[in-house]
């Protein structure tokens, strides 16, 4: 690079999901400059990284006073500092016709004026809509396209302004990343063109998620295991009436389920409506050194989901040496091999997920084969220094084609 690119990164929720700070982290380790708008104030050894720097923004929630004060004084210091910028985003926010809206978009936008960055990265669509004056600055938008966001959120009666949203930042973009050939494929359906998508898959940082060193023992228990948050479109309740299938035909099965989310109850009720207590453990969160260790342990990795981009815990267990149960969705065929790294099996199907979950349990070496399989599929395809190397390129390929001025 000419000179180090400085990238900020707008509509995070601090701290970020683990795949968003690796990527953060490969970038500034790249000679990268990062500045991150959040609420929440970094840890200090973020503040330890020669070029990450911090944007505080402020919720609307709280005192009145406080809000109104610090509206002020940031119209003041941008009339007095950046009235270009001021005005450039002015032309959209005052032709929204509802002056609370306004005051609102006006307060979550003046902190990012009069500031001048190379790029502005949204890694969430959602924050890309939510920001769409910043647009008008003139400074190159990279977007990310993950998921939910594209194949679920458009068709949510809740959310009829996202559709129309996704169609003009789209428009707009300078570049917009999808994690898999299949989002791309949702995502023009709302107007992508797909000359301006870098096609950028998940990764996995090898060197933390390894194999167990030591061989596994002899299996007295069958070992199964899922990670996500716990949400109807993680289809738990089709993996959790699998494992009463495998229960019924007699296999000691061990359904572990690492995640939190507002579903709790509905799986609690689950569990014990299809008399599973002694079978289905929940683990709630846990961090990312516990989840490797209980990864490491297992026989099955399974994903039920209904909805996904790639699932990052898939790769991760792939990674472990771990054999994956997965559902058809999203691009997940675009990293697990049917037959090869695991099984993939239609949605909503519990015999399916049954039977595959059966075949390994009565082939410990076929476990094993697809293990080694997975691992080395994500070496290949999906490890963290590839991904990181990809962004740095598509940076440079905007530099080079005038992107970024």
């Amino acid at each position: 690079m000419a000179k180090p690119l400085h990238i900020l990164a707008a509509g995070l929720i601090w701290p970020p999901e683990t795949f968003i700070e690796r990527l953060l982290r490969g970038l500034l380790a790249r000679g990268f400059q990062i500045t991150v708008a959040s609420i929440k104030r970094p840890a200090a050894d973020w503040f330890n990284m020669p070029g990450f720097h911090w944007l505080p923004v402020y919720s609307w929630e709280g005192h009145f006073v406080v809000r109104i004060f610090r509206l002020g004084w940031w119209v003041l210091k941008a009339w007095l500092g950046s009235r270009g910028d001021m005005q450039k985003i002015a032309v959209q926010i005052n032709a929204i016709p509802n002056h609370t809206q306004r005051t609102r978009l006006w307060y979550r936008l003046l902190p990012f004026l009069g500031k001048g960055w190379d790029v502005i990265y949204f890694p969430w669509n959602s924050a890309a809509i939510d920001h769409l004056p910043l647009f008008d600055l003139g400074m190159p938008v990279v977007i990310s396209c993950r998921g939910s966001q594209i194949n679920i959120g458009p068709h949510d009666p809740e959310r009829v302004d996202l559709a129309d949203g996704l169609r003009q930042t789209f428009a707009r973009a300078t570049a917009v990343h999808c994690v898999s050939q299949n989002i791309l494929q949702e995502a023009m359906k709302f107007g992508l063109d797909p000359q301006k998508t870098h096609l950028i898959h998940p990764a996995v940082d090898i060197n933390f998620f390894q194999p167990r060193m030591e061989s596994r023992p002899s299996r007295s228990t069958f070992h199964v295991l899922t990670t996500g948050s716990l949400i109807w479109r993680k289809g738990l309740d089709y993996a959790l009436i699998a494992i009463r299938k495998l229960a019924d035909q007699g296999i000691p099965v061990r359904f572990e389920i690492i995640g939190s989310g507002p579903d709790e109850s509905q799986i609690h009720f689950t569990i014990h409506d299809l008399g599973l207590q002694e079978h289905v453990h929940l683990s709630g969160k846990l961090s990312q050194e516990q989840i490797k260790e209980k990864l490491q342990r297992i026989d099955v990795f399974l994903l039920s989901s209904l909805s996904e981009g790639i699932s990052n815990a898939v790769l991760e267990a792939m990674s472990c040496g771990i054999p994956v149960v997965t559902t058809d969705c999203g691009g997940v065929r675009e990293a697990v091999t049917d037959g090869v790294e695991g099984f993939v099996v239609p949605l909503r199907d519990p015999a399916a997920i049954a039977s595959a979950l059966q075949s390994l349990w009565q082939s410990p070496s076929l476990c094993e084969q697809m293990g080694r399989a997975g691992g080395k599929k994500i070496e290949r395809n999906f490890n963290l220094d590839g991904q990181i190397q990809q962004w740095v390129d598509l940076y440079q390929e905007l530099q080079k084609t005038g992107g970024l001025q």
